[in-house]
């Protein structure tokens, strides 16, 4: 990352969650390279007048405290929540202020092999920040981490009711040093200390087999730099063993890369539109499908209210295409875009700069996608309700 360089487009299609894996927020950078205009002749005097005021007051504080304060003060740490709480302010989850250090583990690469300890974990509406999914071979899946945990502390922390990008900083570590992330497990009602060694972890974000009556089921976790690639051989060994329908599950599916979810959408488009984003001016740009279909068969999109912005942008094309049906339940309803910026010093900060809609123009923020058909089902539900539903459909499109 070059100094020089102060705006990153986010890997925008990043929903609730993020890969601990990585311990990283999926982004993409250098998408756009779009430097604001930080100050308007228009604005620029009534700026002046409240940043004085702003200074005025904090001088005023600072007297307070210099004056009656018992405790020592730790000027940085002041420094740093005074800014996070001015961009909190906002009332925008998606944006928020980062030092220097969280910006540089927020913004490095996704290239799908970490050190890190290979959980995926999405902040729920309350805040919480659960566990969605333990990586094979992980040392989160060795030290005995599950599917619904919630993170409540790292090394001792207590993390309730962080960010998850501030959270992921925490976590992140060098290879081979030891991480102890503490969380909390409902179903027997314990809090656990988990240690574990970060390392070099492959994230598997496709899960694939073949159901009965030629149905293939493939499940993609997330969109990483790897799942193209994942996904071409998954679609390709379903159909050496004779697949004739698709069931594509995107339940729990967080979102990801920009470039991930295009290529994958190329996999069943044919020069066809992807989504378009509008920035605050009006400002439109469209990512189309090119290269033709890798998949054509009949097709059906498992979705839950875990499906988040990258998972909604490839539902919401292939449903708004006619390509695939969606069973399941309304999806999450992420449909904004982050730009990331570096300030001068090196810290930096993530806003909301645009919304992104699918072909038929629809914008989904806070609405989300409906499916096709509706299906509810209790988490860990056995037998899976939905996907019985998404093959029996699947099965009447192959006319069986």
């Amino acid at each position: 990352m070059e100094k020089k360089d102060h705006s990153f487009q986010n890997g925008l299609l990043t929903g609730i969650s993020v890969t601990l894996a990585a311990v990283a927020v999926l982004v993409v950078i250098g998408a756009f390279f779009v430097v604001p205009a930080l100050r308007s002749g228009r604005n620029q005097a009534s700026t002046s007048d409240a940043a004085e005021s702003l200074l005025e007051k904090i001088e005023e504080i600072n007297a307070y405290i210099d004056y009656y304060y018992i405790f020592d003060v730790d000027q940085e740490a002041m420094e740093n929540s005074l800014l996070a709480g001015y961009v909190s302010g906002l009332g925008d989850p998606y944006s928020v202020y980062y030092t220097e250090e969280e910006l540089d583990s927020v913004l490095e690469s996704s290239s799908g092999a970490y050190y890190g300890i290979g959980v995926l974990v999405g902040q729920m509406e309350d805040g919480t920040l659960q566990v969605v999914n333990v990586f094979r071979n992980s040392p989160a899946m060795e030290a005995g981490m599950q599917k619904e945990d919630v993170i409540v502390g790292v090394d001792g922390q207590n993390v309730e009711g962080m960010e998850l990008d501030q959270v992921v900083a925490y976590i992140k570590g060098a290879e081979g040093s030891q991480v102890t992330v503490t969380v909390y497990r409902a179903s027997t009602g314990e809090t656990l200390d988990l240690s574990m060694e970060r390392r070099e972890v492959e994230v598997d974000t496709v899960e694939y087999r073949m159901l009965d009556s030629n149905v293939g089921y493939l499940q993609l976790v997330e969109f990483d730099d790897v799942s193209l690639q994942q996904m071409e051989d998954a679609l390709k060994d379903l159909e050496s063993q004779g697949m004739e329908g698709l069931i594509l599950d995107l339940r729990d599916n967080p979102g990801g890369l920009l470039t991930s979810v295009v290529d994958i959408a190329d996999l069943f488009l044919d020069e066809a539109n992807i989504f378009y984003m509008e920035d605050k001016a009006g400002n439109r740009v469209d990512y189309d499908a090119e290269d033709g279909t890798a998949y054509d068969g009949p097709l059906v999109i498992l979705v839950n209210g875990n499906t988040a912005s990258a998972a909604e942008v490839l539902s919401g094309t292939l449903q708004d295409h006619g390509i695939a049906q969606l069973v399941g339940t309304t999806t999450f309803g992420k449909g904004i875009v982050q730009t990331f910026y570096e300030l001068s010093d090196g810290s930096g900060i993530k806003l909301t700069t645009a919304h992104y809609f699918t072909p038929n123009g629809t914008d989904i923020h806070g609405t989300g996608i409906e499916p096709d058909v509706t299906v509810e089902m209790e988490t860990g539900a056995d037998p899976d309700v939905q996907l019985q539903a998404a093959q029996e459909l699947l099965q009447s499109e192959m006319g069986q």
